[in-house]
């Protein structure tokens, strides 16, 4: 018989991580509607109220990130997510340029924890 054990985070550490998520580097520019939306991600954590499919699926990623574990996404729009909610991989609506808030969601993290690559 499977042994069930205790999985929970503690709501700080959710905060902390979901700060990481949602705070874009300074030069970094998104799309106006995904700067708007990583706005109301944040709204959402901070309160803790409303959180949707999309937030508590980043929050999962980034607690088993910060623990040490590493999260591969592989498949169809993966980085985008299907129905355009996951947002993974963001993309600078001037220069191109990628970001990847799960990259940063701890100290000094290897960016090799949390690897994202769209099947074609």
């Amino acid at each position: 018989m499977l042994k069930c054990h205790l999985c929970r985070v503690k709501p700080e550490i959710l905060k902390r991580v979901g700060q990481a998520i949602t705070t874009l580097p300074e030069n970094f520019k998104p799309h106006r509607a995904m700067k708007k939306i990583f706005e109301l991600h944040a709204a959402t954590i901070e309160s803790g109220q409303g959180i949707d499919w999309a937030v508590a699926e980043a929050l999962a990623f980034a607690t088993l990130i910060v623990e040490g574990n590493h999260v591969r996404l592989s498949g169809q729009d993966v980085e985008r997510g299907t129905f355009s909610h996951r947002h993974a991989v963001l993309h600078d609506h001037e220069t191109g340029a990628k970001y990847c808030p799960l990259d940063h969601v701890a100290m000094n993290q290897n960016e090799e924890l949390f690897t994202v690559s769209n099947r074609h």
